[in-house]
């Protein structure tokens, strides 16, 4: 069984950059992400402490690497990569081991 990956980027942003700012440019790679061959699924957030998260699923490794080396490669992702503070980016990929499907039985 080959395991999904999960496709974790955490960092904070630029100086000056807004929430506002940083989901818009974001919202311009949408396209790009989504037609990457092995997406399955994206999410976005940002935790109290000011660092945010970009969640990305992925069929297999080799799939979320493509996706990873051509990223910053794209026009559509440019803003994105200069909004970002590059010294708090970490990115980690890791097999997804189990997920809580929801039990629409349950009410």
């Amino acid at each position: 069984m080959v395991n999904k990956v999960v496709e974790v980027v955490t960092f904070k942003l630029m100086p000056g950059v807004s929430d506002a700012d940083y989901v818009a440019a974001t919202r311009k790679t949408d396209g790009f992400i989504r037609n990457m061959r092995g997406f399955i699924d994206r999410r976005l957030s940002k935790g109290g402490d000011g660092v945010w998260m970009d969640y990305v699923i992925w069929t297999d490794m080799a799939a979320a690497q493509e996706a990873g080396a051509k990223f910053p490669q794209m026009e559509c992702t440019a803003d994105v990569m200069r909004m970002i503070d590059p010294a708090t980016l970490v990115m980690r990929h890791e097999a997804q081991m189990w997920v809580a499907e929801p039990d629409f039985a349950m009410g």
